[in-house]
């Protein structure tokens, strides 16, 4: 027997629904460079065996109280190096799925690379065959800025730089449980948002120093906009004038103080990516409301429900 129009069209549209929220509920990733510096390895090799035994590893981790992950496995040559650092203010959950996805789909996109990253919202994960625990890396980088921008450039540069500073000053000295800080600061009718970390196995001056490296890229790639992220292996820092973060109790309430919204939420505006200058390329990221389609498709199938139990008039027989 075969299925109704409408049954068939209600089942397609809370087919779609369905696999459109598990699509939102995984973050896409933001950025990912495959490195050739180190070579390649051949499948079955021994730097291969080392990898995925190392990436098992985080796969069975459980819980960590910082979100900073090292492993190694193996030795000389054929050594595998792993960190993962995921955001000061996500919590556990959403931090391992993080790592895990990266962990996945840095394999994917990188196949035979000895040394690859990628990075998330809420999460960096890395490996390579050197050494890099405790080692400062400022590249590979990649940029993104809001296409929005301020009306008050001076003012707004310097309220930028001052939060910034005191931001780095702050996650600098931070401990091995992170080194990690955010906050916010009014200008005018504005309130500007911050976020800066450091990998927690750097030493107190070598954050400050790649911080302050980082944020000396602002000029160059977010004059005037309103938000800006820079990301680099050892550390990171983002801007803009809406929310996006969790607060934690090391936030830097704005001064003077103006209560921020209820829920963490990403700018509404576009942003753009650029690699460092070490590449080419630029990619535009785009922000889908997968909300309004999904309010969409509920009122459809709504509209389709009462449709069907409407009742139907007999013909009046003659």
């Amino acid at each position: 027997m075969t299925m109704d129009l409408p049954w068939l069209f209600l089942f397609s549209s809370l087919t779609i629904a369905f696999f459109l929220t598990v699509t939102v509920a995984q973050q896409e990733p933001l950025y990912h460079f495959c490195l050739d510096l180190n070579g390649n390895f051949t499948r079955n090799s021994t730097y291969q065996a080392n990898l995925d035994r190392l990436l098992s590893s985080f796969t069975l981790s459980t819980s960590n109280e910082n979100g900073f992950y090292n492993f190694s496995s193996g030795q000389g040559s054929n050594i595998a190096n792993a960190l993962a650092l995921c955001r000061g203010d996500v919590n556990s959950s959403d931090c391992f799925t993080c790592i895990n996805n990266a962990n996945d789909e840095l394999r994917n996109r990188c196949p035979y690379q000895r040394e690859a990253i990628i990075w998330y919202d809420y999460c960096m994960f890395r490996y390579t065959n050197r050494t890099i625990l405790g080692v400062a890396e400022t590249s590979p980088s990649f940029y993104m800025w809001n296409l929005n921008n301020v009306t008050n450039v001076d003012a707004f540069n310097q309220a930028v730089s001052s939060l910034m500073d005191n931001l780095t000053n702050i996650a600098s000295t931070g401990t091995s449980l992170g080194k990690f800080a955010t906050g916010s600061a009014r200008i005018l009718s504005l309130t500007i948002y911050a976020l800066v970390q450091c990998t927690p196995d750097l030493e107190d001056t070598v954050c400050q120093s790649c911080m302050s490296q980082a944020i000396g890229e602002i000029p160059n790639y977010c004059d005037r906009k309103q938000g800006c992220r820079v990301y680099r292996p050892s550390c990171n820092f983002r801007f803009e004038i809406e929310r996006f973060y969790n607060l934690t109790a090391a936030d830097t309430a704005a001064t003077p103080s103006s209560p921020p919204p209820s829920t963490a939420s990403p700018p509404s505006s576009p942003t753009t990516t650029e690699k460092d200058s070490n590449s080419s390329g630029t990619t535009i990221i785009i922000s889908i409301s997968a909300a309004a389609f999904a309010l969409l498709l509920i009122s459809i199938c709504i509209f389709v429900i009462l449709r069907l139990r409407k009742p139907k008039l007999k013909p009046q027989s003659k």
